[in-house]
């Protein structure tokens, strides 16, 4: 039997074991902190590992924005396709949480009219770069917000009205008949207890009915919370700096201040049996179903301040992502916005290319680019156009220098056979054509076509296309065109600028050099590429023969 004094040596022992213990966890979860720290740090500037993935989940923010904003320059879908701005997006895309991720996407789109659009954004961008400690706080700051797929918080932002439960009355008398029918207890025992029961069961019924139905809403909900505690933390972190930036998130948190914690299905209490009791609780009195009620009612109440916690927590993200984004790029710049002017870069290059050929050019006018089969021109304009639209997004282009108007952007490129619709390629092309065309009519435009009305015979396609370039010319917009016929270039000399790429055959071999040179072009390389590839030399000869006889010999 342990004496008093025996126990009284033991204590000094157990408190430094417990120090000990202490201090160890301490330093561990440092450790893991610290890690974490240099992770984040190390990743910066870091080209993202690019995984095609469906994106279909970040569409509905900017969906719903612009059904509410029919008349802002956005791009359309078609040019979004036709230039991948998908794989675009993923490699600029290393934002921490979903709604980061959801306003990049939705900034891609949307192409802003004036060059005071984007100063604020490349403020917030330089000084995230310059201060790193900050953007470590920031970057840990949005990671709590958390990313979750297909959230549905953006429906709240623009459509709240909509998600309000119907009845909400009958939610309240539902959930006083328990406390009603034990209140009528002392008075009639067997009503009293009959009511309670009854009403209870109803209740459970009706509560476990309604989450199964509501189990996405209050999805949404938990996240809006989750956004909620993140744009607090960051105020009171970093609020400070930011409103010194010009940002500033404590006027839109005011009204939602303190509704974190008050969301359906929260329930974190950290032990079984005092959660159970609560799930009890809360389905007998209908507390999940009302509180929804309640935060729908709230949102829609201040549907503007709503939008502007979401939009000022995603600008912070998608800055950190576009800050990285140029520090790993070989190269960019600023661009340089003169009205009525062409496109001018140096150094220009395709920023999904792992080793592109920069390539520099003036172009003030209208212009074809012509050249052998994968001697880079379609790549070439996808270059520009992708450039024009980071630079009147993102304020960023994959340049030494870039100088451009405010174009709307437009393309006709990725086109294919619409099978369901029963639409041949041509018609896809010809109705992409008019598209364009109404675009241009109705604002100044910067248009890219890769192989105008390929999906036609060569005689209507080269009156086709001249009809539609002249067209199109006569807009006063800015057309970039790579295409094979090079009939197009003397048709339309005057008219059109002309631009090139060449190859060279030597030994056996075709090799390309990717860079522009002015004027049209004059090769052509189909049939060495034939042979290049091993094809029968009768059949390399046989096309040979034919290009210059126009006689087909069988």
């Amino acid at each position: 039997m342990p004496t008093l004094a025996d126990i009284t040596t033991l204590i000094p022992v157990a408190v430094f074991v417990l120090a000990a213990l202490v201090a160890a966890l301490v330093l561990a979860r440092r450790g893991a902190q610290s890690k974490a720290d240099r992770r984040i740090l190390a990743d910066y500037g870091r080209v993202p590992e690019v995984r095609r993935d469906d994106l279909s989940h970040l569409k509905p923010y900017h969906e719903a924005f612009a059904e509410a904003h029919p008349n802002a320059r956005r791009l359309d879908g078609t040019t979004w396709n036709d230039l991948g701005m998908d794989e675009v997006f993923l490699r600029l895309n290393v934002c921490s949480s979903s709604v980061g991720e959801e306003y990049l996407c939705h900034m891609l789109h949307e192409l802003r009219e004036n060059r005071g659009d984007l100063d604020g954004f490349e403020r917030l961008v330089r000084w995230l770069d310059a201060h790193e400690p900050e953007r470590l706080r920031l970057t840990k700051l949005l990671g709590a917000v958390g990313k979750r797929r297909h959230n549905g918080l953006s429906a709240y932002l623009f459509h709240a009205g909509a998600k309000r439960l119907k009845h909400p009355w009958l939610y309240a008398a539902l959930a006083a008949l328990p406390l009603s029918g034990l209140a009528l207890v002392p008075l009639l025992p067997g009503a009293g207890i009959s009511l309670t029961l009854v009403s209870v069961f109803v209740n459970i019924l009706v509560y476990y009915r309604s989450r199964l139905a509501l189990e996405k809403e209050f999805d949404a909900m938990r996240y809006f919370s989750a956004l909620v505690y993140g744009a607090k933390a960051i105020d009171g972190r970093l609020g400070e700096e930011l409103r010194a930036l010009g940002i500033d998130l404590k006027a839109p948190l005011k009204p939602f201040v303190k509704t974190h914690g008050l969301v359906p299905g929260n329930v974190r209490n950290g032990m079984a049996e005092l959660e159970s009791l609560v799930i009890i609780a809360k389905s007998v009195f209908l507390v999940d179903l009302m509180l929804y009620n309640h935060t729908v009612g709230l949102m829609l109440r201040h549907a503007r301040a709503l939008n502007a916690l979401f939009e000022t927590v995603g600008k912070l993200d998608a800055a950190l992502s576009v800050a990285s984004f140029r520090r790993s790029l070989p190269r960019f710049c600023e661009p340089e916005f003169r009205e009525g002017g062409g496109i001018g870069f140096s150094g220009m290059y395709h920023p999904l290319l792992a080793n592109p050929v920069p390539n520099s050019a003036r172009i003030g006018n209208d212009s074809i680019v012509t050249g052998s089969n994968a001697s880079g021109k379609s790549t070439f304009i996808k270059a520009v156009a992708v450039n024009c639209i980071l630079a009147q997004t993102i304020g960023t282009c994959c340049a030494e220098s870039f100088s451009l108007d405010f174009f709307y952007v437009a393309t006709s490129m990725a086109l294919r056979d619409d099978i369901l619709a029963g639409e041949s390629y041509f018609v896809a092309e010809v109705k992409s054509l008019r598209r364009i065309l109404e675009y241009c009519r109705a604002q100044r435009c910067a248009v890219f076509v890769d192989e105008i009305l390929r999906g036609t015979n060569t005689p209507e396609r080269i009156a086709s296309s001249v009809a539609v370039l002249r067209t199109l010319h006569e807009t006063g917009s800015l057309c970039l065109v790579a295409s094979h016929d090079v009939e197009l270039t003397s048709i339309l000399a005057g008219v059109y600028d002309n631009y090139h790429f060449s190859e060279k055959f030597e030994g056996g071999e075709i090799t390309f050099d990717y860079l522009l040179k002015e004027g049209p072009s004059r090769s052509a390389n189909a049939i060495r590429l034939l042979e290049s590839l091993g094809f029968e030399q009768r059949i390399v000869e046989e096309a040979r023969a034919f290009l210059e006889t126009a006689e087909h010999k069988m």
